[in-house]
C-alpha cells in the first residue's frame, strides 16, 4: 500500500524469531504503558493479568489489590508515568519487570528485571514498528509462543494486504466527524491501536469500544457523519455483520477487517498483523481527507513532553 509498508515488511521478514525469555512464577501482574506501550499491554489480558495506563498508578501513588508483579512497558523507557508506576511497585515491595528497547533507559534502572525488546529500526509515516517490537516480548514474557516472531507478523500482513487494499479504497470520500473501533476481546489490543494511529494520522477523535457497546452508544450518534470500523476475529463475525447493518441503516460509513486465523490457529499473530496494517489505512485517510499526518508535523510526533531527560516532570 505505502513505501513504508514495504519498509517494514522488509525488516520484519529479516527479525530474528528468538525473544526474551519468560520470567518465572509471574503469578497476578498488572502490565503497564502509555500509548502503543499500553496497546501492547493489552495482549495481556487474554492471559489473565489486569492492564492500565501507567498514569493510573503513577499519578495515584497506588496498585490494585493482589498484584504479584508490575510489568512496565516503554519503548525508549523515559516514558515518565511509566518509570514512576515502576518505582510505585518498587516501593510498594511488588516485583517489578521492565520491558523496553533501550538497554540504558530510566525504566531499566528503576526495574528489579529487564526484558529487552528485539529492534526493529524502520523510517515509517505513522510508527508501528516499535509497538511490534513491544507486543512480541509481551507475549515472551506471558510465555506464549508467537512461532515465528515478528518474521511470522509479517507473513500475515502480507496474506492480509489484499483485503487492507479493498477496504482502504471503501474510505468514504468526505471525512467523518468522529471514528468508532468496534472489536471483541481478540482484537482489543489491535482496536486500541488502530484508535491511536488515526488520531496520529487525522487529528479526529477516535475511540475504541467493545462491539456490544456500538450498539448501545453509536446507534445514536448524529446527524454528523461517523465512521464505524469492525476489526472481526475468530469470534463474533455475524453480530460486528448485524451491528454494521444497523449502523448504515442510522447513517453511518462502515467498514470491515477480517482477520482470517492460519491453520496453526495463532490468534495472536493475527490480531499483531491487523493493528500493524491500520497504520497503513491511516495513512490512508489523512490523504483522502486532506489531513497530513501530526498536523503536517506542527505536533511533534517524538512525545518528549512525556519523557524523562526532557524537562517534564519524572
Amino acid at each position: 500500500m505505502t513505501n513504508s509498508l514495504d519498509a517494514l515488511l522488509r525488516v520484519l521478514s529479516a527479525s530474528s524469531s528468538s525473544s526474551a525469555s519468560a520470567p518465572a512464577g509471574l503469578g497476578n501482574a498488572l502490565f503497564v504503558g502509555s500509548g502503543d506501550s499500553l496497546s501492547a499491554c493489552l495482549l495481556a489480558e487474554g492471559a489473565g493479568h489486569r492492564v492500565a495506563s501507567a498514569g493510573d498508578v503513577a499519578w495515584t501513588g497506588s496498585l490494585p489489590p493482589r498484584i504479584d508483579a508490575l510489568v512496565g512497558v516503554s519503548q525508549s523507557g523515559r516514558t515518565a508515568a511509566t518509570v514512576a508506576a515502576v518505582r510505585v511497585a518498587a516501593e510498594h515491595g511488588v516485583r517489578t519487570i521492565a520491558i523496553t528497547t533501550d538497554p540504558r533507559s530510566p525504566i531499566t534502572a528503576a526495574a528489579g528485571e529487564v526484558r529487552i525488546a528485539p529492534p526493529a529500526a524502520v523510517t515509517e509515516t505513522i510508527p508501528v514498528a516499535g509497538f511490534l517490537s513491544l507486543a512480541v516480548t509481551v507475549l515472551s514474557v506471558l510465555d506464549i509462543d508467537l512461532a515465528g516472531g515478528l518474521r511470522e507478523v509479517g507473513t500475515r500482513m502480507s496474506a492480509m494486504i489484499p483485503e487492507m487494499t479493498e477496504l482502504a479504497a471503501r474510505l468514504p470520500p468526505a471525512m467523518p466527524a468522529a471514528i468508532s473501533i468496534l472489536t471483541l476481546p481478540d482484537m482489543r489490543a489491535a482496536g486500541d491501536f488502530w484508535s491511536l494511529k488515526l488520531i496520529e494520522a487525522t487529528g479526529l477523535a477516535v475511540r475504541s469500544v467493545p462491539l456490544e457497546e456500538s450498539g448501545h452508544v453509536d446507534y445514536f450518534i448524529g446527524p454528523q457523519p461517523h465512521l464505524a470500523i469492525s476489526l472481526i476475529g475468530a469470534f463474533g463475525r455475524a453480530r460486528h455483520e448485524r451491528l454494521s447493518v444497523a449502523l448504515a441503516e442510522n447513517g453511518h460509513a462502515t467498514l470491515g477487517l477480517r482477520a482470517t486465523a492460519a491453520p496453526d490457529g495463532n490468534g495472536r499473530a493475527a490480531e499483531l498483523a491487523v493493528a500493524a496494517l491500520g497504520a497503513q489505512l491511516a495513512e490512508k485517510a489523512a490523504a483522502t481527507w486532506g489531513r497530513p499526518p501530526f498536523r503536517n508535523h506542527e505536533v511533534p510526533m517524538d512525545a518528549r513532553h512525556i519523557q524523562i531527560g526532557y524537562g517534564s516532570e519524572g
